[in-house]
């Protein structure tokens, strides 16, 4: 069973290498499609200049380059026939800033900023035209807590690939093998230790990922923050304790797992999210809320609150809900064990 559950793990990631990969070609083509700076750049010229033949723009130009300081090549374009100057301090890898000044700005257009990727632009409004500045891979210190949360969304949908092991071996029958005799608690064991081991290593390709996509953008500069230990450890025990309910949901199942599997996350999130809303005074509205406010506290879904990592909350909470986590796993993991126990070959 453990040899097929390895095979179960080899097929996850490979899809889960496939789906990375490709993610990582999709951020390739838009970076150097939409989100480049340069004045000849569709992506560019369609957000900030309403100009229909970009090229006649720079052909009608003057257009002078200089070296600043710090090795970089500063491009003076200036077209003073549409009032338009545009300065480009480019220094490759490391970033460019952009100042693109209009006399007349096209109609319609105002205060405006963008922040997307390593591209964080705004347009100033001036009483005789408008000033656009753009920076590009700036280089600025970033927290990875952002991309503990990725990772975790990563792992949980993994954990919910490799939920139900004990199910898939109860459809048909229990595996026999001319092999030496193994207690079914300690098989048991063994499978889920698999499953978290391939659960552990989704959560760390994509996080690999995510680094190879920040660096299309611009050179990796991370430090480490106050909060990424929680994120890291509220994210693997999310999906740990997920994959504990998937596998205590199913363990005694031996056909039509596949959806609980395929309900789990729609319920559990609609249980979540109506413990926590308002549904007014109604006795109905009552009934449910406190229905789902009970349930809620089995539910692991209702302790994943990642976006308190971006926040003042005060650290006991964030505390609390590891405990909870921790503690779900483990009752889950045991009611699975304990089911598939009993069940017969």
């Amino acid at each position: 069973m453990t040899y097929v559950e390895w095979l179960r793990i080899r097929a996850c990631l490979k899809w889960t290498a496939i789906v990375l990969v490709v993610c990582i070609g999709l951020t390739l083509f838009a970076r150097f499609t939409y989100l480049d700076i340069r004045p000849h750049a569709h992506g560019f010229s369609g957000v900030f200049i309403d100009d229909q033949d970009i090229a006649t723009f720079e052909h009608d130009s003057n257009v002078t380059e200089s070296k600043l300081p710090d090795g970089g090549t500063r491009t003076i374009v200036d077209n003073p026939a549409k009032g338009i100057r545009m300065t480009i301090d480019d220094r490759g890898y490391w970033g460019k800033h952009v100042e693109l000044y209009e006399a007349t700005p096209p109609k319609g257009v105002h205060a405006t900023k963008i922040d997307f990727g390593d591209i964080h632009a705004q347009r100033i409004m001036l009483p005789h035209g408008s000033l656009v500045k753009i920076d590009q891979g700036a280089n600025v210190p970033e927290d990875l807590n952002y991309y503990f949360v990725f990772a975790a969304l990563a792992a949980m949908i993994a954990a919910t690939v490799l939920g139900a092991p004990f199910a898939r071996e109860n459809e048909g029958h229990l595996e026999v093998a001319l092999t030496r005799p193994i207690s079914r608690v300690m098989l048991s064991l063994k499978t889920v230790a698999a499953d978290l081991t391939g659960i552990v290593a989704a959560w760390a390709m994509t996080l690999i990922s995510l680094f190879v996509a920040h660096t299309i953008f611009e050179a990796p500069n991370f430090f480490y923050g106050p909060t990424d230990t929680a994120a890291i450890a509220l994210g693997l025990l999310a999906a740990f304790s997920w994959y504990a309910l998937l596998n205590a949901a199913t363990a005694s199942m031996k056909r039509a797992y596949g959806a609980v599997l395929g309900i789990a996350w729609p319920v559990c999130l609609g249980i979540a999210g109506l413990s926590v809303s308002q549904l007014g005074d109604s006795p109905v509205a009552q009934f449910v809320h406190a229905v789902s406010s009970t349930v809620a506290r089995i539910d692991p879904l209702n302790y994943v609150h990642l976006g308190r990592l971006f926040t003042t909350t005060p650290q006991p909470t964030i505390t609390t809900d590891l405990y909870v986590l921790a503690v779900l796993a483990l009752v889950y993991g045991a009611l699975a064990v304990i089911q598939w126990q009993r069940v017969e070959a």
